[in-house]
């Protein structure tokens, strides 16, 4: 009798281990406790990055892919109508619950980019009212872009005519323009401290890709492999992060004067000393900082570095970003935003590079609050929702879509296409408050850079590999540019 009965218990846990939601997405058939995430681990040796497989799935069983990673539902949606309906419905704002999401901000959500909810709303009330109110997309932010190109500049100058490897050329620099606002500091761009930060930021977003990896769908076994799975690294990384972001805290607290609040970590304090209610407490600074620091340094500066691969490679964009310059410019003084308007062909370029790109290629995660229809399907509560961003800018609505070529963002007459397909800072209530920065300081660092320099590839290197390495964001391989100063007169 027992056997009996132990067997049929057995064959139960195994259907449900099995058997999809009702009306879930389709996908690839699921294994015991692992679901899809064999499938994956195979279909990755053949494709390489988490986003080929996901476009790969995708055409095989529909927009709206359903997976089961491990113990997680995750549900890939591909095509711009999909990916705005998701976006735009308050139903999917939510942000995923899994080990990995909550191991960088306390076991809590906390901050901007992985809380939801009414602590999100309060939270991006009070950031942006903060920033705002130090310069926030004001003149003051263009000079603090403009201070930081003319760093670079005269960096870059001091090894003209040598190979420099690029790929975190950008990084100081970037955290430089919005730290000012949120900790009243810049860092000189060879900082040690600040490099070891920006190398320790960039290692947190190779270890797992953006949903999550190993750490969420099968988080117990941090127990038994913790260093396998990239857990005992992320630990190492977030508590040293931790440690410069409170101790930068601490200064604050140890000299701020609430009557002439300095930056947005003064701004906090004092909302967080003068609060009745504890609407924020000091983890939820430290998450804060941390989201600030580590969306520039990532997406903006592998966009940028992404940006000088394609031009060093393509030799007539070169030309024609250099005439441009020239024409609108001149060389008697710096670019500022002001030129933006009149210089359609470099808009071109910037928007070419945010969608080859791609570096956010499935966006950051949405979560069903609810139970929620979505095309003939069901998607559960607490399913995680990724967007198949980089598909989406390199699929089929874009003729000959792996060549770099600006001229596809303009009209006969030269006038520039803006395209509901591009959605490189999301859309709906969570697209990228940093937009409006970043594309400025894209726009800046290109004209600046190219108004002083011609951008050669080594003698003797390979053009660089337009191939990326996989993680939470794309970044490009390693390579080498030489900044050769220009001759106004060549």
């Amino acid at each position: 009798m027992w056997p009996l009965l132990i067997f049929i218990l057995f064959l139960l846990i195994i259907r449900d281990a099995v058997q999809k939601p009702e009306s879930y997405p389709p996908g690839p058939p699921l294994i015991p406790i692992v679901g899809n995430l064999l499938s994956l681990w195979l279909s990755l040796k053949k494709f390489k990055y988490h986003h080929t497989v996901w476009q790969e799935w995708s055409k095989k069983y529909g927009s709206i892919l359903g997976l089961r990673l491990g113990y997680t539902y995750v549900v890939v949606v591909s095509g711009r109508d999909m990916i705005k309906e998701v976006s735009s419905r308050d139903v999917f704002d939510g942000r995923p619950n899994g080990f990995f999401y909550l191991l960088r901000s306390f076991n809590k959500k906390l901050g901007l980019v992985f809380s939801d909810g009414a602590t999100w709303h309060k939270t991006r009330r009070m950031v942006l009212k903060c920033l705002k109110y130090f310069g926030y997309g004001s003149r003051s932010m263009e000079a603090n872009i403009s201070e930081e190109c003319k760093a670079l500049i005269e960096l870059r100058m001091v090894n003209a005519g040598m190979p420099v490897v690029v790929n975190h050329m950008f990084d100081v620099c970037i955290v430089n323009i919005l730290w000012k606002l949120v900790a009243g500091k810049r860092y000189d761009l060879s900082d040690k401290q600040l490099t070891i930060l920006c190398d320790l930021i960039t290692r947190s977003f190779k270890v797992v890709d953006m949903s999550g990896g190993i750490l969420n769908f099968l988080p117990f076994l941090r127990h038994v492999m913790p260093d396998l799975i990239g857990y005992t690294e992320l630990n190492a990384i977030h508590h040293k992060l931790y440690e410069f972001l409170r101790s930068t805290i601490q200064e604050h607290q140890n000299t701020i004067d609430v009557k002439n609040p300095r930056d947005l970590i003064d701004m906090f304090l004092i909302e967080m000393n003068g609060s009745k209610n504890d609407s924020f407490c000091p983890e939820e600074l430290q998450v804060i900082c941390l989201d600030l620091l580590e969306a520039g340094v990532e997406t903006v500066s592998n966009t940028a570095v992404f940006m000088l691969l394609h031009i060093v490679r393509n030799e007539e964009v070169q030309r024609k970003l250099r005439n441009e310059i020239d024409v609108k410019i001149g060389f008697s003084r710096h670019p500022t935003l002001s030129d933006r308007s009149k210089m359609v062909y470099t808009e071109a370029v910037l928007l070419e590079t945010l969608r080859i790109s791609s570096v956010a290629a499935v966006g950051i995660p949405h979560m069903a609050l609810e139970d929620a229809k979505l095309g003939n399907f069901t998607i559960p509560k607490g399913t995680c929702v990724l967007l198949a961003i980089h598909d989406l800018h390199n699929g089929g609505h874009w003729k000959d879509s792996t060549s770099f070529r600006p001229e596809r963002f303009l009209t006969k007459e030269g006038n520039l296409i803006q395209d509901e397909w591009l959605m490189p800072f999301g859309s709906g209530k969570r697209r990228c408050i940093g937009e409006g920065l970043a594309r400025s300081e894209l726009f800046m660092f290109l004209t600046h850079l190219l108004q002083r320099f011609n951008l050669k590839v080594p003698e003797g290197d390979a053009p660089p590999s337009t191939e990326p390495i996989d993680g939470v964001t794309l970044s490009a391989k390693e390579f080498r540019i030489v900044f050769e100063p220009r001759n106004w007169h060549e």
